[in-house]
């Protein structure tokens, strides 16, 4: 029980512990802390009423309320707020103990350097820390990164530091135990160092393990061993610091891996294996799923790729992979695998295009504004021959506008990864050889053949291109650094309306800096799906053509559709792309 002889603090803190009763989860915060300090640091010619006024003066840092508490504090006053830290029934936030410990000089006092700080727990989501004043405080949780195709630095805005050095943010979908990662960006896009924080204060025991993104491993034979990588390696694994085990299933060997602070393998990962091996994968935090007995997946090492996928059917040449997925004497690192889906399920749809691991992102795009706009064209541009064939007609358009049709004929065998789904263009939904919704990544696979290979398409490209190529219309474009935003307006209501498909790309990688927190990315082609206007404010609905990442805080379904202000777009958005 505490016991408090001086009389000011006694009052003060006695109203903390009659408020207690009727609100349980009361605590001595950041908020209501200098009405406690104020009656610490009172005297008899400066009572407590100026010192809090004192305490909480704008712009007054740690460091001087500290000395303002410590110049009023007598002798008995420092006994009774030991007592209070030691025995007090009213809980108090992590900030405030290791305050009234510096106050007290239990510890050294943290210096107000301007560097980001983060203080106290993260009850309920909300992360409070200290900064210099007017930065900008972004954030990312690692623990939900690796699933949401998100790279280390994608970020969201948590909060701005105030004139008090202090800020305040909330962390959406937070467990406990998450890896939250911070930094500071300054109006000069100047950013400081990473501080990480494991969540704390969510709940009594972390109850999410690390998420494992299975799809992204790649096993390859690499000089008579298992090479085990990142084929994506600009995104993560799973949270840095989590154990990943993998297991040859052939030969029982262990390996544990510690995942580091990008949350993927250590350089140069080899395991004892050989080609065709399969090999179990389970991923553990420290806290959950400690023995490994919850298996993420299994993975296949990589096979000599070419030839048939699978049985039944004739056997046609491939298009030959990106440069990116050969080895360095030019064999492939991925297998074939027969595909057998249904062509088409319920139709087509936007929701049915889902780019792979190659950077073609003006053709999903496309296909999935085509999908949109013109159903029924994708339905007529291919053709199930019955026998595991299909043909897809293209359209060559001359200088003079004449058409002239194209057929190219592709087997249902498509590359995959490890884990056994494609490694290219995809369906959404079910991505089994026997189940996955065909027409995408056979269209996809076709363009590649008819210009050459992977490589050729997977290098950027025009969306009114593929537009053209699919209809056989006339290719349209307009440019938002050239047109006025009403022009712009105009053609995308115009198109959309005439249900002509339309695109919009983003400026380069050079004006990356552009797209910080926004959600949307540089370098990237993006399906217009539709428009709206409320309130006079006019906007344009976007889809992504990963089928996932959108603008933070979105609409929680994650499936890449958002909406954008006309006035964000124009900032963000290159060029639309459409036929005429």
């Amino acid at each position: 029980m505490v016991t408090i002889r001086d009389t000011q603090l006694r009052a003060t803190y006695t109203s903390f512990e009659t408020r207690l009763r009727t609100e349980p989860g009361l605590t001595i915060n950041a908020d209501n802390m200098p009405k406690l300090l104020a009656a610490v640091a009172d005297t008899w010619y400066s009572g407590a009423d100026r010192k809090l006024r004192e305490l909480t003066a704008p712009g007054v840092t740690r460091q001087k309320q500290v000395d303002i508490v410590k110049n009023g504090m007598g002798a008995q006053e420092k006994k009774d707020l030991g007592q209070i830290l030691d025995k007090g029934s009213v809980p108090m936030t992590d900030e405030v103990r290791r305050f009234l410990e510096q106050v007290l000089d239990r510890q050294p006092v943290t210096p107000n350097d301007g560097k980001l700080h983060i203080t106290g727990n993260q009850a309920g989501g909300q992360v409070t820390g200290t900064g210099a004043p007017g930065v900008t405080v972004e954030a990312i949780n690692l623990s939900t990164a690796p699933e949401a195709r998100l790279h280390q630095d994608d970020t969201f805005v948590l909060g701005k530091v105030g004139t008090d050095g202090k800020f305040s943010g909330k962390v959406p979908d937070a467990k406990e135990g998450d890896v939250i990662r911070m930094r500071t960006r300054d109006a000069q896009g100047n950013t400081s160092d990473w501080v990480t924080v494991r969540a704390t204060g969510l709940a009594a025991t972390d109850t999410r393990n690390s998420q494992l993104a299975l799809f992204r491993v790649g096993l390859a034979m690499d000089g008579g061993k298992v090479a085990i990588t990142n084929i994506n390696s600009s995104r993560p694994i799973s949270e840095p610091g989590a154990q990943v085990q993998v297991v040859n299933k052939r030969t029982g060997e262990k390996t544990n891996i510690t995942m580091d602070e990008a949350g993927t393998f250590p350089k140069d990962l080899k395991v004892n294996g050989k080609d065709g091996d399969q090999f179990t994968v389970a991923v553990s935090d420290g806290k959950n799923n400690t023995n490994f007995a919850t298996v993420a997946g299994t993975l296949t090492v990589g096979g000599t790729g070419g030839g048939t996928g699978g049985t039944g059917g004739p056997d046609i040449k491939d298009p030959a992979l990106h440069k990116d997925e050969l080895n360095a004497d030019g064999t492939p690192r991925f297998a074939l695998k027969r595909f057998t889906g249904p062509l088409f399920k319920d139709g087509v749809d936007a929701s049915d295009v889902k780019q792979g691991q190659i950077g073609d992102c003006y053709f999903p795009s496309a296909m999935a504004a085509i999908a949109k706009a013109q159903p029924d064209a994708i339905q007529k541009a291919i053709t199930d021959n019955g026998d595991g064939t299909y043909t897809v007609t293209f359209k060559e358009v001359d200088y003079r506008g004449n058409v002239k049709n194209k057929e190219v004929t592709v087997d249902g065998d498509l590359y995959v990864r490890s884990w056994g789904g494609p490694l290219y263009g995809s369906a959404g939904g079910d991505t089994s050889p026997e189940k996955m919704e065909l027409w995408f990544p056979l269209i996809e696979k076709a363009y590649a053949a008819y210009k050459g290979s992977f490589n050729s398409i997977g290098n950027g490209g025009s969306s009114s291109d593929v537009f053209q190529t699919i209809l056989g219309k006339p290719r349209y474009d307009v440019n938002t650094q050239w047109e006025s935003a009403d022009k712009v307006w105009s053609t995308i209501k115009k198109s959309v309306d005439a249900k002509l498909p339309v695109s919009a790309g983003t400026h380069g990688e050079d004006q990356s800096a552009l797209y910080t927190n926004t959600g949307v990315y540089a370098d990237h082609s993006y399906s217009v799906l539709g428009y709206k206007e409320e309130n006079g404010t006019k906007f344009v609905q976007m889809r992504n053509p990963w089928g996932e990442s959108e603008p933070w805080p979105g609409d929680g379904k994650n499936d890449g559709i958002f909406f954008i202000k006309l006035d964000d777009f124009m900032k963000l958005y290159d060029n639309v792309m459409t036929v005429r």
